[in-house]
């Protein structure tokens, strides 16, 4: 029973890490698979297996190696003048990630709840500030609760939607779909697949920073394969559900800046409001995991206690949060994700050298 929490605690942590709001909303899936049309499917299997082999990979060598923080894992491929660098770009990686966060809250407050997008933003900052300065452990319990949650409800909309729809779906033919002007479906393209791989390489940065610190949830060496596959396998099976069920209504969300409310709220009203709260906890648990990564990095490189510097964290994603989700999400994800293939080809080419 201990190893099965154990891996259930990783997956939980993994998929936490990884679905925030740009994942839950449907603009990450539109910014990199659905754009594609039918070719999406394909890429979110490949994206499945990176997720699968990278959580795998990951804590392996967490548990292995006998990492318990971020520069135990740098040390073992970079030198300490390159860490410095590296830490300073994670930490620009980490905070725009978590004030991301914080926006996507914002504009669900503002649209579904009725309440001013800064007090949202401002109203998601607190919290993600109490849970910051409990630690890893209360990161992991935050995990534990609210995973099972939001994974239910999105799979329970997903498939609804596919299963009310199959006609229109058996429809995304070439004389259909197609000629959506949105879409780049030239089948002699592997477009789709480089953004499948820029898209496990934008999320990896995350996954290393929050993983670097699980040491102690890792029981034996058979966890860390547990907890890596049940959570690459979660997180695609919700892009693949998502995926489909903005391909079959993408006419009647285009433009939206949360699309998947909007799908949600053709299931009925009661599935909009659960869809709404889903959003809310994808953004905390990412903004938690990013936050606590930040903080990690601030409070190490500049040695400030950990506690103020959540709070200042905290409190300066607030005015940066409110440029606006959608807009952040466009901007940023793309520079990370190119960045991110740069950091893990690093680690490969580092890797191979050490074997």
């Amino acid at each position: 029973m201990k190893k099965q929490m154990s891996g259930i605690t990783l997956a939980s942590i993994y998929i936490g890490t990884v679905i925030g709001a740009g994942f839950a909303s449907g603009q990450e899936i539109i910014q990199f698979f659905v754009r594609y049309g039918k070719l999406s499917i394909l890429g979110i299997f490949v994206a499945t297996i990176l997720f699968c082999i990278l959580g795998v990979k990951l804590l392996q060598i967490v548990y292995s190696k006998k990492i318990n923080r971020l520069e135990d894992f740098l040390y073992l491929y970079f030198k300490r003048k390159t860490i410095i660098f590296i830490n300073i770009w994670l930490i620009g990686l980490l905070f725009v990630t978590f004030f991301i966060m914080l926006a996507g809250s914002g504009a669900i407050f503002k649209e579904y709840f009725q309440i001013d997008q800064l007090y949202g933003i401002i109203f998601m900052a607190f919290i993600c500030f109490i849970v910051l300065i409990t630690g890893v452990n209360g990161i992991a319990k935050a995990n534990i609760l609210l995973i099972p949650f939001l994974i239910i409800i999105i799979c329970y909309i997903g498939i609804y939607v596919v299963y009310n729809n199959t006609f229109i779906f058996s429809q995304l033919a070439p004389d259909n779909i197609f000629k959506i002007s949105e879409f780049s479906l030239d089948l002699n393209s592997l477009i789709w697949l480089g953004s499948a791989i820029l898209y496990v390489a934008f999320n990896s940065i995350s996954v290393i920073v929050v993983f670097s610190s699980l040491r102690s949830l890792i029981v034996e060496k058979k966890c860390a394969v547990y907890g890596g596959v049940l959570g690459g396998v979660g997180l695609g099976l919700m892009a693949l559900l998502i995926n489909l069920s903005l391909l079959i209504l993408y006419n009647d969300i285009v433009g939206l800046e949360v699309p998947m409310i909007a799908i949600a709220s053709t299931v009925g009203y009661v599935s909009k409001r659960l869809y709404s709260v889903v959003l809310l906890v994808a953004m905390f648990t990412t903004a938690i995991a990013n936050g606590y990564g930040c903080v990690l990095r601030i409070s190490n490189l500049l040695k400030i206690n950990e506690k103020i510097t959540s709070l200042l964290v905290c409190c300066i994603s607030v005015p940066m949060a409110a440029l606006g989700f959608k807009r952040l999400v466009t901007f940023f994800y793309p520079i990370f994700g190119y960045i991110g293939v740069l950091f893990l080809a690093a680690l490969i080419i580092k890797g191979k050298k050490m074997n």
